[in-house]
């Protein structure tokens, strides 16, 4: 788990079905370079600007959003006051 800055939405015309519903975010590392950035899934209502807490290990979509398979690599998994 590391902390992230949320950058913007991110916006796709065509995406795997167990992304359906679920909102992506730009996301940089707090701890990268100015040109490291990732795409998360949010589940906890994050917005731009928010500083979050992300990251994921294997299996932890599935079992969050009660997926077969789920082809998520970086979560949203809280909002740093």
């Amino acid at each position: 788990m590391y902390l992230a800055k949320v950058i913007k939405p991110v916006v796709c015309s065509v995406k795997h079905g167990a992304y359906r519903g679920k909102p992506l975010l730009l996301i940089m590392p707090l701890s990268g370079g100015p040109e490291d950035y990732e795409i998360a899934v949010d589940y906890v209502g994050a917005g731009i600007g928010d500083t979050v807490l992300a990251g994921g290990g294997p299996g932890v979509a599935q079992k969050v959003f009660n997926l077969d398979k789920a082809p998520m690599k970086t979560l949203i998994m809280g909002i740093v006051d």
